[in-house]
């Protein structure tokens, strides 16, 4: 009869086959890495002197921030041991995103230019939404988040935004597309992430300083080292 459609044998094996045979891809993640400096307290701490004593004779730049102390680009050519321990911590931070984002088989290898500047960020301070172009890798480390304040709960908040142009047109229900990243300071976290992700800083509103370091890496000569039996 027209309208009515009895399942045979291979119609449901067929069915069967579609139902287990189906898979979700994420398709154009972005990479967002986060790593805990062990033992970075005395780091820190001969950080925040070497920071805010540069301050002091230093007027510095205006870039994103609005408000706040934004130091010279020349961070990592600073001569202190602290500077030193930074930049190690960078560098494999690097190698290893880069190593696991490129699925190479063997060792990647390039040369690295790095170049970092300081945030001293106030009550009020803030940086405006950007991001870092000609640029393979940026990122941020955190010498000290401040004072919080429980009436802020966003003040000082880094904030990441989903890069793929017109995915908030529709609203999908649980809201998996268009929404916006928080990361939250801490002492001693360092985060990496693609040059090209645009993200911000809310309004600091706590008490003391929230200085960070940022920092801005290119890759060249990159090449495949082909692993060895």
């Amino acid at each position: 009869m027209i309208g009515q459609h009895q399942d045979t044998e291979e119609d449901r094996a067929m069915q069967q086959e579609s139902k287990s045979d189906q898979r979700i891809l994420s398709l154009f993640s972005t990479p967002l890495m986060r790593v805990i400096c062990p033992d970075a307290e005395s780091t820190n701490a001969g950080l925040r002197q070497l920071i805010l004593e540069k301050e002091t004779t230093d007027q510095g730049q205006e870039r994103s921030n609005v408000g706040g102390w934004h130091s010279r680009p020349d961070l990592l050519l600073w001569e202190a041991p602290e500077i030193e321990t930074l930049k190690s911590w960078i560098t494999a931070a690097v190698k290893q995103v880069t190593q696991i984002t490129s699925r190479a088989k063997g060792e990647v290898s390039g040369k690295l230019e790095m170049h970092a500047w300081a945030n001293v960020s106030r009550r009020n301070a803030y940086n405006k939404i950007h991001h870092h172009p000609n640029h393979t890798w940026s990122g941020v480390y955190y010498v000290a988040g401040g004072e919080s304040d429980p009436e802020w709960p966003e003040s000082g908040i880094l904030e990441f935004l989903d890069p793929r142009f017109g995915v908030d047109m529709l609203d999908v229900p649980g809201n998996p597309f268009g929404g916006k990243v928080r990361v939250e300071p801490a002492p001693g976290m360092l985060l990496l992430f693609p040059a090209w992700l645009y993200h911000y800083v809310n309004p600091y509103q706590g008490e003391g300083e929230r200085i960070s370091i940022a920092f801005n890496v290119r890759i060249t000569e990159a090449q495949e080292i082909p692993a060895s039996d």
